[in-house]
């Protein structure tokens, strides 16, 4: 698997730990289908045991078990301030 990290994304992460976790959000509704997405957040997860781990640069990926990806992802940083996200592509 090939990860790609941006420029703007690695040097946030510095200030953050170096770690980054992608997983699988699942949001029910009452009246709909649940939906499924996958998010990145910074950060180290608690249980290592579900989760991939690879190394890009100095930085630490940590991917769900779950998370069913292609075989290259793209990593950005987006927004500003306190209001800043990872997408992912």
């Amino acid at each position: 698997m090939e990860i790609i990290i941006d420029d703007e994304l690695k040097k946030w992460l510095k200030e953050k730990g170096n770690h980054i976790t992608i997983k699988k959000l699942i949001v029910n509704g009452c009246c709909a289908p649940g939906v499924q997405e996958s998010i990145a957040v910074p950060g180290k997860p608690k249980n290592l045991n579900k989760f991939k781990q690879y190394k890009v640069e100095d930085i630490g990926v940590y991917i769900e078990n779950s998370v069913s990806l292609n075989s290259e992802i793209s990593l950005k940083l987006s927004g500003f301030g306190f209001f800043k996200s990872i997408s992912i592509t």
